[in-house]
C-alpha cells in the first residue's frame, strides 16, 4: 500500500482509539504523578471523554472490557474507616492457621500492583504442585498506597477481605509510590520528598494490616526487590523498611523479604543473579523493576515454604510414593 494511504490508517485507527477507550486515557492520566504534564493530559482526556460520553462513543468498549475481565464493573466502594491498632492493644493469643489438605485447601489472596501480579501468577501456577494451597490473584497495573484519588488499596482491601474471605492475605506494593500522598477525593496529605511523607505512607500500610486483621487471617506482606530505576528505588528504601517496621508491630502480619531472596552479589540490584538452583541468570525485565521468569520461579522456592511454615510444614497428603516404594518429597519450585 502507498505509504500515505498506511500513514492515514493509523491516525484515523488512533482517533478511534481514543474515542472508545476515553475512560482509560482519563485513569491512565489521574494515576500520573503531580505536575504540568499531570494537568495537562488529564484536561486533553477528560476532554475527550466527555465528548465520547456525550456521543455513548465509548459504550462498546467498556461493555467488551468488563465481559473479557480487563476492567471491573463500576461499583459503589464502601466507605473505610482507619482501624489502626496499637501494637500494645494486641493481647489476645492468635489462633493457629488451619493445617490445609488438598480437598480443603488454604485460601491465599494475592493483592498490590503489577509486581504483586507477576509473584501471584507465579504462586498460583506453582501451586498447582501443591494442592493444599489455593491461590487467587487480584492486582491492579500502575497502583500503590499513595495515590488514594486514582485507585483505593484500603477501600480495595475491605472489599477484597468481605468478598474472599483469605486465610492469607499476601500483599506488595510500592513500586509505583514515589509520589504524594493524596486521599480519595485529590486532597494532597504529604508530597513526596516533604516532612510527613513517611509518616502518611505508614499510616496507609498501617490501615491495610488492621482491615486485615481477623478470622485467625494471617498477612504476608511482600517487599519489593531492589530495583534498577534509582528514583522508584529511593523511595523502595523507606517503603519497604516502613513495611517490615510495621509487620513486625502485628503478631498477624509476617514480612516476606523479597529484596534478599533475588539481591546480586553485594546484596542490591543486579540485573544478572547467581541462584542456588538456576544457575546465573537475568533477575529482572527490561525496565529494571519487574522480576523476570526465572527469578519467580526462584522466588517460589522460598515463597511457598514460608507460607506452609504458617501452618507447620508440607501438609503430609502431599507426599507421594515413588516407584521404588521410597517416599518423595514434593516439587515446591513451580519451576520446569
Amino acid at each position: 500500500m502507498p505509504a500515505q494511504t498506511v500513514w492515514r490508517g493509523l491516525v484515523v485507527a488512533l482517533a478511534v482509539f481514543v474515542v472508545l477507550a476515553s475512560g482509560n486515557l482519563v485513569r491512565s492520566a489521574e494515576g500520573m504523578p503531580l505536575g504540568w504534564q499531570r494537568s495537562v493530559s488529564l484536561f486533553t482526556a477528560k476532554s475527550v471523554d466527555r465528548l465520547a460520553n456525550l456521543f455513548s462513543l465509548n459504550r462498546p468498549y467498556d461493555w467488551a472490557a468488563v465481559q473479557l475481565g480487563i476492567q471491573e464493573p463500576e461499583t459503589d466502594v464502601p466507605a473505610v474507616t482507619s482501624t489502626t491498632v496499637p501494637a500494645s492493644t494486641t493481647t489476645t493469643a492468635l489462633p493457629p492457621v488451619r493445617v490445609p489438605t488438598a480437598d480443603a485447601p488454604l485460601r491465599i489472596l494475592v493483592a498490590g500492583d503489577s509486581t504483586s501480579q507477576g509473584v501471584g501468577n507465579q504462586l498460583k501456577a506453582s501451586a498447582s504442585k501443591t494442592p493444599e494451597l489455593a491461590v487467587d490473584v487480584q492486582g491492579k497495573v500502575a497502583t500503590g498506597l499513595t495515590r488514594a484519588d486514582y485507585f483505593d488499596w484500603v477501600a480495595r482491601t475491605q472489599e477484597l477481605i468481605t468478598q474472599y474471605r483469605p486465610e492469607v492475605y499476601m500483599f506488595m506494593v510500592g513500586a509505583n509510590d514515589q509520589q504524594s500522598v493524596l486521599t480519595p477525593d485529590g486532597t494532597v496529605v504529604a508530597q513526596y520528598g516533604q516532612p510527613g511523607w513517611e509518616d502518611a505512607y505508614r499510616e496507609r500500610v498501617a490501615q491495610v494490616m488492621d482491615l486485615a486483621h481477623g478470622d485467625g487471617r494471617r498477612v504476608v506482606w511482600v517487599g519489593e526487590p531492589n530495583v534498577g530505576n534509582p528514583k522508584i528505588q529511593e523511595a523502595l528504601l523507606t517503603i519497604n523498611r516502613v513495611a517490615k517496621q510495621e509487620a513486625a508491630r502485628r503478631d498477624w502480619v509476617e514480612y516476606f523479604d523479597l529484596a534478599k531472596v533475588v539481591a546480586g552479589p553485594d546484596g542490591g540490584f543486579a540485573d544478572y543473579v547467581t541462584l542456588d538452583d538456576l544457575g546465573t541468570v537475568k533477575c529482572f525485565a527490561g525496565d529494571g523493576v519487574h522480576l523476570s521468569s526465572k527469578c519467580l520461579q526462584h522466588t517460589m522456592t522460598r515463597l511457598i515454604p514460608f507460607v506452609q511454615d504458617l501452618y507447620g510444614g508440607p501438609a503430609p497428603s502431599t507426599t507421594t510414593t515413588t516407584a521404588g516404594g521410597t517416599a518423595a518429597e514434593p516439587d515446591a519450585t513451580g519451576g520446569d
